[in-house]
């Protein structure tokens, strides 16, 4: 592997952050609906199939949004700024697309017939190659192995999205991914939820047969490592790391409304409807992991700290000061944690200072900042190592809902 070169620093007023959007359809342009208006929609050749909108933010208030064909997840940039790629989430397709014009670049199938985009993707340092999460058919346990579930992923050009290899991740229903130690390893984190075998249909809580992160060898797609964090209800979503003994990993818990109303019920405060959640299910704490080869998943945060944690989504590490990020958008906070104890370093009230359902992170390429997205509106910016609030370089787009950005 070659090794990965540590990008320049760019001033924010050259710097741009990729929001996919995910309810385009309640979005209007010149009074009608953005699938008709041809500026929005050039990308889009058949309207009823799924679409997203993808915003860019130019961090000097520039606003570019267009529609692309995939039912995307996370946005990611090539490293060297020619390519991105909107990740298809529980859908077939993946797009390639223009970073500066938003133009669509390429279309791609998933993995094989009845596989779904796993939602996640992650550029080798050549830029030449690009890794994408997927998950093998939405199928019940029944009678077949664990293995039989176990999703891929598949290697692909850049600019086609043409499958050039594959290799398992060992674990049911990959989601996201990280290339550590110039593009050694890949860590991958598996939900472990397996649908009702006789219904066909996701189980609230669910049924986690083998929630786990695993770690691949990118010379050989060998299996290094396999941490299993949960077979009962508590799925592993998304993970932040920097080399093997720094990987963070955010668990998901789903209960029904009765069962938060039971959890929150000491709160005597009026609280926001959570518009992150679906009807019928509710996020429930869960703690955030650090992990590291050789030892066992270890929780980090106190009691309190943990009840905080519902609906950890995106997690970035901040190899410059040795810390975590991360989000939990069903409690409006933003949580900071040490890279080398797991200890809670802050715990954030976003609704204190104006954001609301704090939800994609992303390190602004700057090295001194990064940004964090309310769920349909509102970006801010922080400080890294104080995470003092730059008020100045807030911006205030909205997004149409969304869970990841990423900043070029």
């Amino acid at each position: 592997m070659a090794a990965r070169t540590v990008a320049p620093l760019k001033p924010l007023s050259a710097t741009s952050v990729y929001v996919p959007g995910y309810m385009p359809n309640k979005a209007q342009s010149g009074g009608v609906p953005l699938k008709e208006n041809r500026y929005f929609a050039r990308n889009i050749s058949d309207p009823e199939r799924p679409f997203r909108l993808l915003t860019r933010i130019g961090m000097d208030g520039e606003v570019r949004q267009a529609l692309l064909p995939a039912a995307a997840h996370d946005v990611e940039i090539s490293p060297d700024g020619s390519v991105g790629v909107m990740c298809g989430f529980e859908a077939t397709d993946q797009v390639a697309f223009d970073p500066v014009t938003l133009d669509l670049a390429a279309v791609a199938p998933s993995f094989s017939k009845g596989w779904r985009g796993g939602g996640h993707a992650a550029y080798l340092a050549t830029g030449k190659t690009v890794l994408l999460s997927e998950r093998a058919p939405h199928e019940g346990l029944s009678n077949s192995r664990l293995e039989a579930h176990h999703g891929r992923i598949t290697i692909r050009d850049t600019d086609t999205l043409k499958i050039r290899g594959s290799y398992s991740t060992h674990g049911i229903d990959p989601h996201d991914i990280r290339l550590i130690e110039d593009d050694r390893y890949l860590v991958i984190a598996n939900y472990g939820s397996l649908p009702n075998a006789s219904s066909g249909k996701l189980d609230v809580p669910r049924h986690v047969h083998e929630a786990c992160v695993t770690i691949l060898d990118m010379n050989d797609g060998k299996l290094v490592d396999k941490r299993v964090t949960d077979r009962r209800r508590t799925e592993l979503r998304h993970l932040a790391a920097g080399k093997l003994d720094r990987i963070f990993a955010i668990q998901a818990r789903l209960g029904s409304e009765a069962d938060l109303a039971r959890e929150l019920e000491p709160d005597r405060e009026a609280q926001d409807e959570d518009i992150t959640s679906e009807p019928g299910m509710s996020y429930m704490s869960a703690a955030t992991l650090k992990m590291a080869r050789g030892r066992a998943p270890r929780s980090m945060g106190s009691r309190g700290d943990i009840a905080e944690m519902r609906h950890g989504l995106s997690i970035r590490y901040d190899a410059r000061h040795d810390q975590a990020i991360a989000s939990y958008p069903s409690a409006h906070r933003v949580m900071v944690f040490d890279g080398a104890s797991g200890a809670v370093l802050q715990s954030i009230d976003t609704r204190k200072m104006g954001l609301r359902f704090p939800c994609g992170i992303t390190l602004l390429p700057d090295g001194v900042h990064y940004a964090v997205t309310g769920y349909w509106e509102n970006l801010f910016v922080f400080e890294r190592g104080s995470h003092r609030l730059n008020r100045e370089a807030c911006l205030y787009p909205t997004f149409f809902g969304h869970s990841h950005i990423t900043a070029a």
